[in-house]
């Protein structure tokens, strides 16, 4: 790239950077405070939270790379634009070529970076995610042994526990059994240890008692031991191997799925919707680079008419983005939606890049401007009225 264009494509990758990072980060967290029960309500430790929530990062980063492209174009154009040295190549007599080489390459990367995304860093996050949020629902010391409740896991079946310890360890046992019609047994124990082993889920309590009372007469036995193994396995629910979507699924596994699998043999055009939607998306980068260039790479000294005409452009970026995600799910029902998976992106993008090449700047209708103008100054006037009146009264 020449120097001019080496100078505008490091303005655009600094600003799509932070864009990236920026919006990531704040859906991150917006996501990951709807899982923050995984700590409240089921027990586990903040490292877990953190690695579950943090597998949610590469499908969060794919929706928000194409919105971060966009931003860094409307910035670096809108900046060069106040600057005045959009003015200066304008006038020089430069090539569209100049402008559009540099977004080409933004757009690129971009497509590299959703194409990596995507095809695999996505999918192999969801499953590692579905995987350990399956664990974390089947562990017994979480879901159910819970530090001064009452919990009922079965009918006639509760536990009660003071404390766990960072070890592991258990103190405070309390187990009401009446799950016999003959008799209720209550379990104290002073302390106790969960053993996890191929035969079974077992709590093993120290230093307590049993007391049995029979329904019948009401007859009352205890028994103190030193060591007891109550058996959890019931009640424990075993982690299985999760039953993968095509959106889960590798992309070499849709290229060639198992005849065997239950939910391809039920919805076969899905798997090949999955693939090509992933095929498809990397094209968004090069829309949401190139369309904002086709109406910024003209200088313009109106800011309203060039705010107007940037808001048009965000709002026909993101109507196709939102109808490429409906075109996905009639895909999905209708292989005949598939090619336009294709064209949607390429046709709207090839028509920004023979915009900027031609030269044609779209511009918002002055009548249109004017009544813009009109309400914002209406608007500014108002707050500055309502100002005054709530300092002076």
């Amino acid at each position: 790239m020449a120097l001019l264009e080496r100078y505008i494509f490091k303005r655009m990758m600094g600003a799509g950077v932070l864009a990236l990072v920026a919006l990531s980060t704040t859906v991150w967290m917006t996501q990951a405070l709807g899982k923050f029960d995984l700590v409240t309500g089921q027990g586990q430790s903040i490292g877990t939270f953190f690695r579950v929530t943090a597998l949610l990062l590469p499908g969060l980063a794919t929706i928000v790379s194409p919105i971060a492209i966009l931003i860094a174009v409307i910035y670096a154009f809108g900046s060069l634009n106040i600057d005045s040295e959009l003015v200066v190549i304008n006038s020089s007599g430069a090539s569209p070529k100049t402008l559009l080489r540099p977004v080409l390459m933004l757009g690129l990367i971009g497509a590299l970076f959703t194409a990596l995304m995507t095809l695999y860093f996505t999918p192999l996050s969801l499953r590692l995610w579905r995987t350990m949020i399956t664990d974390v629902r089947a562990d017994i010391v979480t879901t159910v042994l819970r530090e001064g409740q009452f919990m009922k896991i079965a009918d006639g079946l509760t536990f009660h526990l003071r404390r766990r310890n960072a070890d592991g360890t258990l103190q405070g046992i309390f187990i009401s059994d009446e799950s016999s019609p003959e008799s209720t047994a209550t379990y104290l124990s002073e302390s106790g240890v969960l053993l996890d082993n191929p035969l079974g889920t077992f709590l093993i309590m120290r230093d307590g008692t049993i007391q049995r009372r029979k329904n019948s007469d009401g007859t009352i036995s205890m028994i103190e031991f030193s060591s007891y193994a109550f058996d959890l396995s019931t009640f424990a629910s075993r982690a299985s191997v999760p039953a993968y979507k095509p959106i889960e699924r590798g992309t070499t596994y849709l290229l060639n799925p198992s005849p065997e699998d239950r939910y391809f043999q039920k919805y076969p055009e899905r798997f090949a919707a999955e693939l090509h939607n992933r095929l498809s998306l990397p094209l968004y980068a090069f829309l949401f680079a190139t369309l904002p260039l086709a109406v910024l790479a003209q200088a313009e000294s109106t800011r309203s008419g060039r705010g107007l005409i940037i808001a048009a452009a965000v709002g026909i970026a993101v109507a196709v983005r939102v109808f490429g995600y409906y075109l996905g799910n009639i895909a999905q029902q209708n292989a005949l939606a598939t090619p336009l998976l294709y064209l949607l992106p390429a046709v709207v993008t090839g028509g920004a890049i023979f915009l900027v090449l031609r030269g044609i700047q779209p511009q918002i209708p002055e009548r249109l401007a004017i009544i813009v103008d009109s309400i914002g100054e209406w608007i500014t006037s108002a707050r500055r009225r309502a100002w005054l009146k709530r300092r002076f009264g």
